[in-house]
């Protein structure tokens, strides 16, 4: 779980780097990055959600 959790911290990171290259940089292909990576962190949200869930019941 830990390393799951530790994986979305990088996407988060990731995300949060690419949306200030995205305030600059306002091409499709940015848009098209950020949109991506925001997916992928999404699907390791919610594996990691999952996870707790199993735990807690």
């Amino acid at each position: 779980m830990l390393e799951i959790k530790a994986h979305h911290k990088e996407l988060k990171r990731e995300v949060n780097s690419v949306e200030t290259k995205r305030s600059i940089d306002r091409s499709t292909k940015s848009w098209y990055d950020l949109k991506t990576l925001k997916k992928i962190k999404l699907k390791a949200k919610d594996k990691l959600y999952a996870i707790k869930q199993k735990l807690h019941s």
